[in-house]
């Protein structure tokens, strides 16, 4: 009887072995084929992001891998170093003779690509040697990134118009892009890449507006307990899930109010001044945005790419036709 206790035992053991061999310990990889020139260095970087807050922090510290890239762009990454559960990465590389903590944000020299994984994933990346080096590219063995890639492109949308009718019709669209973008959310079934769209919206400031939406967003994920939820849960009041609980509904009604007479207070005002801003021209509303996020004049002849005198002229033809005397006076300014 012993005997057949101890066989049954070591059978077990050897299941048990199997299974943990078989599931906790399969390392995945990210490999593909970048198309580069021959001013990139031969090295592609990982860096892991704990929070979407950092999604453009740079330190050595947050790198925490990397593979080389062969005479043919070809790469592969074992993900041995990576999160078990789903985590959110950037792939980057820099140009020879940068240091490798170097990323280029919102240029045809950006060099890097936003990734969630988790250290069992397989994934394959291709770009098509255009500019920027991940402007154009094809991602397998992970199709939520789809999704992800959508969310980036309607997240940048207000931004590529050029608003020639006012900047009320730019908080407009904005505000559509935001429900749309909640909307995705709402409905995606993936737990990081549906997170990264409400972190696409000014979600504090709407939370006044829509706490429901919230409360039932939260409760929907509340077993997801990753720095992603664990940071987002930190944005709102402390309670159970860190949002106002439903009993205070009658506090948020009456605050709700408030923030929308105030709204249209000042949307009523906003639009006095809109018409001055009207008289604006594409150029100047644009060195007018560069002016009130207190560029100097200098920084704004090097961003508008023109002479400094012309940046003088452009500043005072601005104040005249706002009635205003001082850069302070322009930074000051509500639109």
């Amino acid at each position: 009887m012993n005997k057949v206790i101890k066989n049954i035992i070591a059978i077990l053991i050897i299941i048990l072995s199997f299974k943990s061999n078989g599931f906790s310990n399969t390392i995945g990889h990210i490999s593909g084929k970048l198309i580069l020139d021959d001013t990139w260095d031969r090295k592609v970087y990982v860096s892991y992001l704990k929070t979407f807050e950092k999604e453009n922090a740079v330190s050595n510290d947050i790198i925490i891998t990397s593979a080389t890239i062969d005479s043919l762009g070809n790469f592969k990454i074992d993900l041995d170093k990576i999160p078990t559960q789903w985590s959110f990465f950037r792939l980057h590389i820099v140009k020879k003779g940068v240091s490798p903590n170097s990323l280029v944000i919102g240029s045809m020299d950006e060099n890097f690509l936003l990734l969630i994984a988790k250290r069992d994933s397989e994934i394959k990346v291709f770009n098509k040697g255009g500019r920027p080096i991940f402007g154009e590219i094809s991602i397998e063995g992970a199709d939520y990134m789809k999704t992800f890639d959508y969310i980036k492109k309607l997240s940048n949308y207000p931004n590529s118009i050029d608003y020639d009718q006012s900047i009320i019709e730019k908080e407009f669209i904005k505000e559509v892009v935001s429900e749309k973008l909640k909307v995705i959310a709402d409905s995606c079934k993936h737990p990081l890449v549906s997170l990264y769209a409400i972190y696409q919206t000014d979600f504090q400031k709407d939370y006044f507006v829509n706490p429901i939406f919230y409360e039932d967003y939260l409760s929907k994920w509340e077993n997801e307990n990753s720095s992603y939820f664990n940071s987002f849960r930190q944005k709102f009041p402390n309670n159970e899930y860190g949002y106002t609980t439903i009993g205070s509904k009658k506090h948020l009604i009456f605050l709700v109010s408030a923030v929308c007479f105030l709204l249209v207070g000042g949307l009523i005002y906003s639009k006095c001044k809109n018409h001055n801003i009207k008289q604006l021209s594409i150029q100047e509303r644009k060195i007018f945005d560069l002016l009130r996020n207190g560029l100097s004049n200098k920084e704004i002849s090097a961003e508008c790419n023109i002479e400094l005198t012309t940046v003088k002229s452009h500043i005072s033809s601005i104040y005249s036709k706002l009635k205003i005397k001082s850069r302070k006076e322009a930074m000051d300014f509500k639109v």
